[in-house]
Formats: C-alpha cells, sequence, structure tokens
C-alpha cells in the first residue's frame, strides 16, 4: 500500500480533520482533491500523461501551504490496520515542491502574484519580496548604534519583520541589551529566498545564496541567527541541501539565543503577581519542517507569571496559520479562514494569550484576528513571542 490508498490523512478527530487544513478550509467544495490521497492521485495521473500541466493545474497545486501535516500522519500513523515500512513513507512537502518546480520550468508558474515577488526578490534596488527599496529594512537600526557591522553572533533581519514588524525587531533589542548581549548585522543581506524556494523556482536564488553566505562569512560570523521561521528553515536546511555542503557558520533560531539566556540567568524578568494564560502555536517551518518543538516552550514555561497551556492539535500535529507555501501572497482569503479557524482552537485551550515565534504566523493570524467577532477579541490576544517576553522585563 502507498500514498493515494489508506485515505488516514482525513481521520476524523471530535467532528473535524486531523490533517489538512486546505481541505477543512474547502470542505463545502468536496474534499478529495485538496488533502494528500487526492493530490497524490491527481500526481499520479501527470506522471501517466493523462493530465498536462497547464495554467489551471497550477491554481489548483498552489492551493497547498506546504505545511507537512500529511506526511506527519503518513510517518506516525496509529490506525493499528496499516502498517507501512519506511520505504512507503512520503515527504509530501518535497513531492509538492517538485510539481511545482516542474511547473515552473514549464512555463505555467509562478501564477501572477508570486510572480511580483519573485520580481522583486531579484531587482537590485529591492532584494525583497514586497517590492520596498532595499535600504528601508535597515531603517530600524538607527535606533541602535551599538549594533556593529561584523562579529562572531550575526543577526539574519529577513524581509518580514524589518518591512512589516519592525516593533518587534526592537522589542528584541531590548532583550539583548538586558542581557548584555551584542550582535552584528550586514547592511547588504538579501531576501532568503523562501518563498522562491517554495513556490518551485530554485534557479531564481542562486545568486542570491552565493551573495548571503559570502557576505557573513566574509564578516566573520560563527553563528548566524534569525527571528524567521522561513529564513531559518531556509538557512539552515535548504542553503546546505541545494549547495551540497555546509555552510561556514552555525545557524540558530532566536528562540534557541533566548533559551541559552534564560538558562544562563543572563535574563531577569519581573515579579508577576497575576498569571496569564499562554498557548504556543508550532510554525510549520520551525516545529514539523524542523523539529524545533520544545525550546520555544521552555522559553515560555521560564517567564514568571506564564501559565503554558496547549491547544488540541499541537507540536508535530499543529494546525497551519495557513499562510505558508506561497498561500498568503496568492490565496489571501484561504489563508486568513485557516488562521480564523487556529484562533478558534486557541480560545478553547482557555488562554488568553495566543503566541508563536514566526512574522508569517503573526501576520497571518494578527489579519485574522482583525477580522473576528469582539467576543473572541474580549477573550484572547496575539502576540509575538519576542513581544511578550520583552513585556516581562
Amino acid at each position: 500500500m502507498g500514498c493515494g490508498d489508506c485515505g488516514y490523512a482525513i481521520r476524523p478527530v471530535v467532528g473535524r480533520y486531523l490533517t489538512c487544513p486546505v481541505l477543512e478550509a474547502k470542505e463545502e467544495e468536496g474534499f478529495e482533491i485538496y488533502f494528500a490521497r487526492g493530490r497524490m492521485n491527481v500526481l499520479k495521473s501527470i506522471l501517466e500523461g493523462q493530465i498536462p500541466l497547464s495554467r489551471e493545474l497550477a491554481e489548483w497545486v498552489y492551493q497547498c501551504s506546504e505545511c507537512g501535516n500529511c506526511t506527519e500522519v503518513c510517518h506516525m500513523s496509529q490506525n493499528p490496520y496499516i502498517v507501512l515500512p519506511t520505504s512507503n513513507w512520503i515527504d509530501h512537502v518535497k513531492v509538492w515542491e517538485a510539481l511545482r518546480k516542474d511547473l515552473v520550468e514549464a512555463g505555467f508558474a509562478p501564477l501572477d502574484g508570486h510572480g511580483d515577488l519573485i520580481e522583486y526578490m531579484n531587482d537590485d534596488n529591492m532584494k525583497n519580496p514586497y517590492g520596498e527599496d532595499k535600504d528601508k529594512k535597515f531603517d530600524w537600526i538607527k535606533e541602535f548604534p551599538e549594533i556593529k557591522e561584523k562579529g562572531d553572533l550575526m543577526f539574519f533581519g529577513g524581509c518580514t519583520m524589518p518591512l512589516r514588524q519592525v516593533e518587534t525587531l526592537k522589542s528584541m533589542m531590548k532583550i539583548l541589551k538586558a542581557a548584555g548581549i551584542e550582535i552584528a548585522m550586514s547592511k547588504d543581506e538579501w531576501c532568503c529566498g523562501s518563498i522562491a524556494i517554495r513556490i518551485g523556482d530554485e534557479k531564481s536564488i542562486t545568486e542570491m545564496i552565493k551573495h548571503n553566505i559570502d557576505e557573513f562569512k566574509n564578516k566573520s560570523a560563527k553563528t548566524l541567527f534569525t527571528a524567521c521561521a522561513g529564513c531559518y528553515r531556509t538557512w539552515k536546511k535548504d542553503y546546505p541541501e541545494l549547495l551540497g555542503y555546509e555552510l561556514p557558520f552555525e545557524v540558530k533560531h532566536i528562540t534557541e539565543i533566548l533559551v541559552e539566556l534564560i538558562n544562563n540567568n543572563k535574563i531577569s524578568f519581573k515579579e508577576e503577581m497575576e498569571r496569564v494564560k499562554v498557548t504556543y502555536h508550532d510554525p510549520c517551518h520551525l516545529g514539523r519542517h524542523m523539529n524545533l518543538y520544545e525550546i520555544p516552550r521552555e522559553v515560555l514555561s521560564k517567564i514568571p507569571g506564564i501559565e503554558l497551556v496547549e491547544m488540541k492539535r499541537n507540536k508535530n500535529n499543529a494546525w497551519c496559520c495557513g499562510a505558508g507555501g506561497g498561500m498568503k501572497s496568492q490565496f489571501s482569503e484561504l489563508a486568513l479562514k485557516i488562521s480564523q479557524e487556529r484562533i478558534k482552537e486557541a480560545v478553547e485551550s482557555g488562554a488568553q494569550i495566543l503566541t508563536t515565534s514566526c512574522p508569517f504566523c503573526i501576520g497571518n493570524l494578527s489579519n485574522a484576528y482583525e477580522e473576528m467577532e469582539p467576543e473572541i477579541k474580549e477573550k484572547i490576544k496575539v502576540i509575538d513571542i519576542i513581544d511578550l517576553i520583552a513585556s516581562k522585563l
């Protein structure tokens, strides 16, 4: 038995589907084609020459956040009637990305919204998917003259936080300054290229990858860290895989830096008399893609006044926020619908704060939150883990 036969990826749990956020969001349209079994059967038909590559096919292919939950269920199935040997396990994300590469090479992708992102990323005056002037990414640094130009510990800002969530970067600096940590940054970093990889256009970022690695290598970086889950996955996993060799420095996520500071007593928190319930949303690029589940929770559990509670779907089976895989830029309403489902689940947990450690998750969850009913907004707030920590200093 192989993928496309068992259908275990849609096992119902309390009247909901376990695995695919797109499946749940588009249930009223007929679900089979939107979850793993349906997608794999379409792929089989493509390989057998029954379905040609086309623009219409691309529109369907990109309605997937590449969250990887279908892979998780395939690997960790608890169905006692299905026993799959390791050789039959499928890495669905790699399969979807391979199909996207074929669509790009055949000229049917990227889709219109994605094409703009690629153009902006490769424009010498931008080097980011938002179409902003490339120097704008570094405006926030003017408030922090202590940031050095080179050093052992270097920060990769990425694009989303410097251009859309700059206050969170300022919160990060508040934490690092309080801990006595000095960092360096390059004012000539380019986009990491994550979105291009997700939509299957790897060829467009060959120069980008080389530039970024050389830039930080030449600035004496021993550890490169980032606050973006997408950048983290791209630097730590995709770059070495695409290049065929390891990077000349270590790559860490901001939560890995924070847990070290907390465990070494470098951060002093205010004593909180009143406890607040906080639930943590696992970003797909940090959790399922990189297996970084426990460190963010360890960080939260050591902040005075915080009671960590879990949502029904958490860690390796966490519900996607809907923003990944190019969904947010091309199918924004679908992405928002998925995020609203996640917020409702956070409310069900009894949490007063929904936090996460990914700017894409924060952006989409916040957009979805703004469109939700007043009674939902009264029960919970959406806050980046960095801002949450900074508020406790």
